[in-house]
């Protein structure tokens, strides 16, 4: 049995492409396999969790924030128009799902707002995103766990000290 331990890392959100170059502490964040589990703040506040990895040139993450999950490809090699939304195809284990992916310079994001999607992607062993004449191939090995590791850094990190029985309210002197 693995036991994994996250710290709170506190880290200003900025395009994935910068922060892909940025050097990274050796103790930020847990490895799940090949991916990174990380936690995101802006400022002081928490802003979700991300799982992370590349694979042939494209840096393929999946946020878990208060909307849902969002992945999140990039490349330095693309020259995408900032703004633009292109459609895509993504499939995962059997499943397809049709998707909007918004773009920026070097980076698109699609909300995966499919529960069955999602749920035939936690099992799959790949994921394709088709777009106009390319297909971009992330291999999803230790998915599942980190999946779940992404899951459970959210719901540990999302608890705020209203609702943590554990934690005294603020009280006004």
């Amino acid at each position: 049995m693995y036991r994994f331990t996250l710290p709170l890392v506190v880290a200003v959100i900025a395009p994935l492409s910068a922060q892909a170059q940025q050097p990274r502490p050796a103790d930020e964040g847990a490895m799940v396999g090949p991916w990174r589990i990380e936690v995101m703040a802006k400022g002081n506040k928490f802003d979700g969790c991300s799982m992370m990895r590349r694979a042939n040139d494209v840096g393929a993450t999946i946020v878990r924030g208060p909307d849902g999950l969002t992945l999140v490809l990039d490349s330095p090699k693309w020259k995408l128009e900032r703004g633009k939304t292109y459609p895509v195809e993504l499939l995962a284990g059997g499943g397809k799902w049709s998707a909007r992916a918004a773009a920026d310079r070097e980076s698109v994001s699609i909300p995966l707002t499919d529960a069955g999607f999602i749920e035939t992607l936690r099992k799959a062993d790949a994921l394709q995103v088709k777009g106009d004449g390319a297909t971009i191939a992330v291999p999803l090995d230790r998915s599942t766990a980190a999946l779940e590791r992404l899951d459970a850094c959210y719901e540990k990190n999302s608890v705020s000290p209203d609702s943590n029985p554990f934690v005294a309210p603020n009280r006004r002197p």
